[in-house]
């Protein structure tokens, strides 16, 4: 009987399905934390098995079919956008069709999360709902904070990303948070961390001046589609005093609603309300 290590192994050599244990094996990754759903998700066995084809790439999509299952197809294009070939990461992150609606989901689904965080922690909001019954208020403010939700900022000049998703400003410290999430498929992770930090840097700038704040920080929230946390969310959830274990949630999110759109894209009978 082989050995775990030897398994992993063998696991690593494969062309594809050995993708995932190389993407957990880089630098940027934090690989304890990106299989922390499976122990501590409380997600039901069917979606983590699901979840786990998923990252082994074993879904029947027209791209496995056409090479892995030498079926005979008429295209591996996607069936939705039909534009670039159907494999497991263009149904989790790269579908334009999927994109306004089923990636917008899940994005805003960790968003809410944070949101509601926020208000509960400076006092905005005195009881907890369900993240996926939560409906942010586009402003909540008491003596201490403001927090926005999905919000223009309006600035002097012109600024052309100026509306994060949650904007949180401490009025004591004069310290303002710009808060803004991305849900990449893994290999994108720490190029889209990178991406946020430029993206706001003349927001920031321009909100120091403007609000008189002693301090702007730019705080990306970033976790894969399927998953995987990078190094950088850590020290995201620490800067704005959230509990060290506070991902798993989002990650959680993350796993489930990844699962539901890669069930929906492969189940006929609902490709024509997608599409309709």
């Amino acid at each position: 009987m082989l050995k775990d290590e030897q398994k992993i192994e063998n696991w690593k050599k494969k062309a594809l399905h050995g993708r995932y244990p190389h993407q957990l094996e880089q630098d940027h990754v934090d690989q304890s934390a990106s299989s922390t759903w499976l122990t501590k998700g409380n997600i039901f066995g069917e979606t983590e098995g699901f979840m786990v084809a998923i990252q082994d790439q074993v879904i029947k999509t027209r791209n496995y079919s056409k090479y892995i299952l030498k079926e005979t197809i008429e295209t591996d294009k996607c069936r939705l956008c039909n534009q670039t070939t159907e494999n497991i990461d263009h149904i989790t992150g790269g579908c334009s069709v999927l994109a306004h609606k089923e990636y917008t989901h899940r994005h805003d689904n960790v968003a809410k999360h944070i949101h509601q965080l926020l208000a509960l922690k400076y006092k905005l909001l005195d009881t907890h709902t369900a993240y996926y019954k939560y409906k942010p208020r586009n402003v909540l403010e008491n003596e201490t904070a403001k927090l926005y939700w999905n919000r223009d900022i309006i600035t002097d000049r012109t600024i052309l990303s100026n509306r994060p998703d949650i904007t949180l400003t401490l009025k004591d410290s004069k310290t303002t948070y710009l808060i803004d999430i991305a849900v990449p498929n893994t290999h994108n992770l720490k190029q889209k961390h990178t991406e946020k930090i430029q993206k706001y840097l003349p927001l920031a700038d321009e909100i120091k001046q403007m609000w008189h704040q002693d301090i702007v920080r730019i705080v990306p929230i970033v976790i894969s589609s399927t998953g995987v946390v990078p190094k950088t969310l850590s020290a995201a959830l620490k800067l704005l005093e959230f509990h060290k274990n506070t991902y798993i949630s989002l990650q959680k999110s993350i796993v489930i609603d990844t699962c539901s759109i890669v069930r929906r894209f492969l189940n006929p009978s609902t490709l024509t309300l997608q599409t309709s």
